[in-house]
């Protein structure tokens, strides 16, 4: 994925596994992963054929969000 692709995408842009990966550097499986067992969001287009709206990733990462404290340095 290049930065100008990263650039142009919108909320409504559709992410493979792999894209969401590269975007969040982390392993597709790990994208795999949350789908399955964390409730990342994610639409079915045919049995083999699933991707993620950029939006949903964003929204999810937020609920996910764990604050920093003192304590955690």
């Amino acid at each position: 994925m290049t930065d100008a692709t990263l650039k142009n995408m919108t909320a409504d842009s559709l992410l493979t596994d792999e894209s969401a990966a590269v975007l969040l550097g982390v392993e597709s499986r790990t994208i795999r992963a949350w789908r399955t067992r964390r409730g990342l969001p994610y639409i079915r287009i045919t049995s083999r054929v699933i991707r993620i709206r950029k939006a949903d990733l964003d929204r999810w990462l937020a609920q996910h969000l764990v604050a920093i404290t003192r304590g955690d340095l």
